[in-house]
């Protein structure tokens, strides 16, 4: 979450005789740029999903509050754009951030209703 703040918190209008990381943005075209919400967005719910089923927490408001957070973070970031030299926020954006979240939940959802199989210890006897 801190990467997507710092980057975010980039000015707009970066000088495209710049290195580094400044320079990969500067030459990027804004409509990639608009398409890589949907993957990072949908990583970062994955990873908030992963954490809290680390943590012991059911399936469902392991879900849940993935998605309200990473959502929440989107919205956030489209805000905090708006205080940044250069750049916009748009609703384009949080569709984009809330589209890759809703993929990645749905993702893990599959993957979790679809492990039905046993564990080794508990099979039963046949």
């Amino acid at each position: 979450m801190g990467g997507i703040y710092w980057l975010s918190s980039l000015p707009g209008d970066i000088d495209p005789a710049q290195t580094g990381l400044s320079y990969i943005i500067a030459w990027t075209s804004p409509a990639l740029q608009n398409l890589l919400h949907v993957p990072l967005f949908g990583l970062l719910a994955w990873l908030w999903y992963r954490t809290l089923g680390a943590w012991n927490m059911r399936h469902v408001p392991a879900l849940t509050i993935s998605f309200l957070l990473v959502a929440g973070f989107g919205v956030f970031d489209e805000w905090h754009q708006l205080h940044v030299p250069g750049r916009y926020a748009s609703f384009t954006d949080i569709a984009l951030n809330c589209t890759g979240v809703m993929l990645a939940l749905w993702w893990a959802h599959r993957g979790k209703r679809g492990n039905t199989r046993p564990e080794i210890g508990n099979r039963p006897a046949g």
